[in-house]
């Protein structure tokens, strides 16, 4: 066995795994399309075996396989890291004795002999991977199965290409869907939202007699904060407050902005002393905010109303008035505090 050499990198090798990365990221390649290619490939050239593969930074990384199993080997050792230096296909016809892949020991592991490979090419021409065939005996492609392989791995790159477009096509409408469902200022969601989910949650507790608790929050003197500040003061005020609402609550919660200063929680599957006691954590976390603003410290406090589903109050109109009356009950009686309804 010979010692180990190291394959050259490509003169635009950063540029090369900078797009590699848009499809190693995607999670639909395991998967029968490519499979059918990588088939197509072994009965055009009549061998058993073939590979697509990504030769990334240090490893050649086997997406897709006929024969073989899923494989990932240190770069140096695969003909793969050759074939993606050339234009064309790289065929090898003895592995054993060609001055590339003699020193491989996964070739001699293998049994392979013979290797051909043609790279896989993204639109902004750079060689990110390979489409291969292989065999354990010795033998040569014709032009016509050359010219075919070339093709295939053209059909396997539109297919990464394709993948690529779905995925950035679905970040695209989870980011607008995101943008139709959020408060920009609170990031919390929006009022049209918010009254969407409390309603489905209210349904869903009544249909399966669990609890279910509103907060209602109003922040104290707001007013007076845009009047000394400016409004941008009052925009940090509210940034602040939903980052702290969004940071506390769990995952089954619901935060919106009602509107103006106005926020709203609800807490499913939560009875009225679970929020109360959730509220009066809140109401802390809210008067300890210092909030930094044109070298100054915005301190803000909140006042909280807290109502339950219960026989009197059954349905979303009647927990919002609860949770409101409460509020102003807090607000009367001095602020900065929770009260019940």
């Amino acid at each position: 066995m010979e010692s180990a050499i190291s394959v050259p990198r490509p003169s635009n090798e950063a540029e090369r795994l900078a797009a590699l990365c848009r499809y190693l990221q995607l999670d639909t390649l395991a998967e029968k399309d490519f499979a059918l290619l990588a088939k197509v490939a072994t009965e055009i050239c009549d061998v058993p075996y073939a590979l697509i593969t990504f030769v990334e930074e240090d490893l050649i990384r086997t997406f897709s396989s006929v024969g073989m199993p899923i494989m990932v080997i240190p770069r140096d050792e695969g003909a793969c890291s050759w074939t993606i230096l050339q234009d064309g296909v790289l065929e090898i016809t003895d592995l054993k004795n060609d001055e590339k892949t003699a020193h491989s020991q996964i070739m001699a592991e293998t049994g392979m002999q013979m290797y051909a490979g043609t790279s896989l090419v993204t639109a902004d021409g750079y060689r990110i991977g390979t489409l291969c065939i292989w065999d354990k005996q010795q033998r040569h492609l014709s032009h016509h199965q050359r010219d075919l392989l070339i093709g295939l791995a053209r059909q396997a790159m539109a297919l990464l290409e394709l993948r690529e477009n779905e995925s950035l096509l679905k970040q695209a409408l989870l980011r607008e869907q995101r943008l139709a469902s959020v408060d920009i200022l609170t990031g919390l969601l929006n009022r049209r939202v918010l009254f969407e989910r409390l309603e489905s949650e209210i349904e869903r507790s009544r249909r399966y007699g669990t609890p279910l608790s509103l907060i209602m929050i109003d922040l104290d003197h707001f007013k007076k904060i845009n009047d000394v500040f400016g409004h941008a003061a009052g925009d940090a005020v509210l940034r602040s407050v939903g980052e702290t609402i969004s940071t506390g609550i769990r995952a089954s919660d619901i935060a919106g902005r009602y509107g103006g200063e106005e926020l709203c929680i609800v807490l499913p599957q939560t009875s009225v002393e679970g929020a109360h006691a959730f509220s009066e954590s809140l109401r802390s976390q809210i008067a300890g905010l210092e909030i930094p603003f044109c070298d100054q410290v915005i301190k803000v406090t909140a006042s909280l109303g807290v109502a339950s589903l219960k026989a009197n109050c059954t349905d979303l109109q009647q927990l919002f008035e609860a949770a409101d009356t409460a509020l102003y009950t807090a607000k009367r009686s001095g602020r900065n505090r929770v009260e019940l309804a």
